[in-house]
């Protein structure tokens, strides 16, 4: 399975976030790539719940990942920010529409009501994000660094469609816990 896309778009009729994971998969039968995605629906209470955890995560990996970050200024950590979506934006991939017209939805025309998130960190790998949906089913989306402050651009700019006022932000130096082997 390839990731190939991710959009969130604010739907006002039902006052949700729709997040679309777009990725192919080889039919071994044709060899040729079979598009399909995922369609969670993301409410302002989940989101809410989640952006203080996808912070803390992401500092967590980045102190897994990079030791010398541990005691990284806010300044740095917007650095990263700002050269992960700028080499994002260069290479043209915000600037693309979402294909949907070529993609199968594998759950169906109905997205998956989110009903709570795993996060899973491992040195030297991408953060892995479990999305669980009420339905019992799970989607797991492994995203490296770049597509991983991408996403939370994603996020935060959904945020702002859907007038939410959560005023979600990046983790300040202040709010990044230190681990507590750093301590001794």
């Amino acid at each position: 399975m390839h990731l190939e896309q991710l959009n969130l778009t604010y739907l006002i009729n039902e006052d949700r976030i729709l997040l679309r994971i777009g990725f192919s998969t080889k039919n071994k039968e044709s060899e040729l790539d079979e598009k399909q995605e995922v369609q969670l629906f993301i409410t302002r209470r989940m989101l809410q719940r989640l952006w203080p955890v996808l912070m803390e995560s992401i500092s967590s990996h980045m102190r897994l990942n990079r030791p010398e970050t541990a005691f990284a200024s806010e300044e740095l950590i917007q650095i990263e920010h700002e050269e992960a979506v700028d080499q994002i934006k260069e290479e043209g991939n915000f600037g693309q529409s979402y294909q949907s017209q070529e993609r199968k939805a594998i759950h169906g025309e109905v997205p998956l009501l989110l009903e709570s998130i795993n996060f899973h960190l491992k040195a030297n790998s991408p953060l892995v994000i479990q999305f669980i949906a009420q339905q019992g089913q799970s989607i797991d989306l492994r995203l490296e660094n770049n597509l991983l402050h991408g996403f939370c651009k994603l996020l935060i700019d959904a945020e702002r469609a859907a007038g939410w006022d959560l005023a979600l932000s990046l983790p300040k130096a202040e709010e990044m816990s230190i681990p507590a082997h750093l301590l001794n």
